[in-house]
C-alpha cells in the first residue's frame, strides 16, 4: 500500500481521524493506547524501507494530523500512568 502514496496517506489520515475522534467520546483506553501507537510506529517504519518513499514519511505534512494525534496519546498515556501510580499510593 506504500508504493500507492495516495491510498497510504488516505488510511493513515482516517485511522488518525478516528483515533482523535475518541478522545471526546471518553473511549481512550490503555488498549487503545497500545493499538495506535504500535499501528503508527510499526506503519511508519516499515513505510520508511520501501526505497522509493524513503524518509518520506517523516518529513510530509500529510502525516502531521496523525503524529500530532500520535504524540497526543503519548501525553495522555503518561497523565493516566500517573493518575493509576497516584492512586495506588496509599497515605
Amino acid at each position: 500500500m506504500v508504493a500507492a502514496w495516495g491510498g497510504y496517506i488516505f488510511v493513515i489520515n482516517m485511522i488518525g481521524v478516528h483515533a482523535a475522534a475518541l478522545i471526546p467520546l471518553r473511549m481512550f483506553n490503555s488498549s487503545t493506547y497500545k493499538a495506535y501507537t504500535l499501528f503508527f510506529i510499526i506503519g511508519t517504519l516499515g513505510a520508511t524501507r520501501i526505497p522509493v518513499v524513503g524518509w518520506t514519511p517523516l518529513k510530509s505534512l500529510e502525516q502531521m494530523g496523525p503524529f500530532g494525534v500520535f504524540i497526543t496519546y503519548q501525553l495522555l498515556e503518561f497523565c493516566n500512568y500517573r493518575i493509576r501510580k497516584h492512586k495506588d499510593m496509599s497515605w
